[in-house]
């Protein structure tokens, strides 16, 4: 597969106006090209982020664009379970859910580089793999993501009304069995969102960063999910769908995406399909002379502490690892940074505090990285 950032390059390359990705006939029954730098052409992944860089020139105009080389797919591993795979392996999407908020300017940051803060604050912590959630952010965001080697789970922007007891409340009790179908029926808004999901591919979906989108998160705005799944498949074929992030489970889906709180993390019961825990912690530990709100705090499990905080992220994050082992694909924790009332990042809303040293955290991860073979 070949994603590039920008324009027609002979037939091979995705254009920023088709959205599309080129696969070559006949690729998926070969072996994929070799990892690294032996021979053949050097895959994209976060150790070796490796970018193609080209220019076109036209007489006195010039264009520089790039493209990266990747495989993503479905595979069963040796006990069968089916995995997600980059590159041909079996691969643990270690992830963080970051919303995108900043204390100074609310949907961008002071300044361009503070998205290459977050994203080497990220991987400094063990994660490799970032959750854009319900935003949309400008190129930049992605270009970073794109040379640097963090994946990007992409989530589509809500739609429709929020309602806390169907949306929320009923499903945390595992009360969320209803045809959606009959959800979300103003005709304008189903329009709407999908127009706004097929903009959203035909704009990114040259970033080889992007492996996954989510199209509906826990019952906002969802309707008629199996019918969006095969209109986003058909737009894009070539990566991930979870067409339905924490619960009102779809027929079509490329995963089971559970979101677990206040309960400890497990697989879900579909075990025919790849395992997302694509939201779990929320840890909140406040630090208030860097939080929005000094007098309300908002969190799944509260700490006074930044050691009582530090050992259960550590403690939460090894619990992860027999579930690799027996399936688990991708797990995304609550949260990047803080986020106004919320409490419950890993750096505080003004990112100028890390509330624990990455170290010990760091190490979890490698632990979880090598439990997926």
């Amino acid at each position: 597969m070949v994603h590039s950032g920008l324009g027609h390059l002979a037939d091979g390359l995705a254009g920023a106006g088709s959205g599309a990705s080129y696969h070559r006939p006949g690729y998926q029954n070969r072996r994929p090209p070799r990892h690294g730098h032996g021979r053949g052409p050097v895959l994209w992944c976060p150790e070796t982020p490796k970018l193609y860089r080209f220019t076109i020139i036209s007489g006195e105009d010039r264009v520089g664009s790039y493209f990266a080389l990747r495989t993503l797919s479905v595979v069963p591993d040796e006990k069968g379970l089916p995995r997600l795979c980059l590159n041909g392996k079996p691969f643990f999407f270690h992830g963080l859910l970051d919303q995108g908020w900043w204390s100074d300017g609310l949907y961008t940051p002071a300044a361009p580089e503070l998205y290459e803060r977050d994203i080497l604050t990220a991987r400094e912590f063990g994660y490799n793999t970032l959750r854009k959630h319900i935003k949309i952010e400008p190129e930049r965001f992605y270009y970073d993501c794109d040379r640097l080697g963090m994946i990007v789970f992409q989530d589509m922007v809500n739609a429709g009304k929020y309602d806390f007891l169907r949306d929320t409340a009923l499903p945390t009790l595992g009360l969320w069995r209803r045809d959606d179908r009959k959800l979300h029926t103003d005709p304008l808004q189903r329009r709407s969102f999908l127009s706004a999901m097929e903009g959203t591919v035909r704009q990114l979906g040259n970033h080889p960063c992007i492996v996954l989108w989510t199209i509906f998160n826990e019952g906002w705005g969802q309707f008629c999910a199996d019918d969006a799944y095969d209109r986003l498949k058909a737009l894009d074929p070539g990566r991930f769908i979870d067409t339905a992030s924490g619960w009102f489970v779809p027929k079509k889906t490329d995963a089971e995406s559970l979101h677990i709180y206040f309960r400890p993390p497990r697989l879900g019961k579909d075990r025919t399909r790849p395992q997302i825990l694509s939201e779990y912690g929320g840890y909140a530990f406040k630090l208030p002379a860097h939080s929005f709100n000094t007098e309300k705090t908002y969190g799944y499990r509260k700490y006074a502490d930044a050691d009582g905080f530090e050992r259960a992220l550590v403690k939460l994050t090894e619990q992860l690892i027999p579930l690799a082992e027996r399936g688990l694909c991708a797990a995304v924790y609550t949260q990047l940074s803080d986020v106004e009332d919320e409490t419950n990042g890993l750096v505080t809303f003004d990112r100028r505090e890390r509330k624990i040293s990455p170290e010990k955290l760091r190490r979890a991860a490698e632990k979880l990285k090598n439990a997926v073979k």
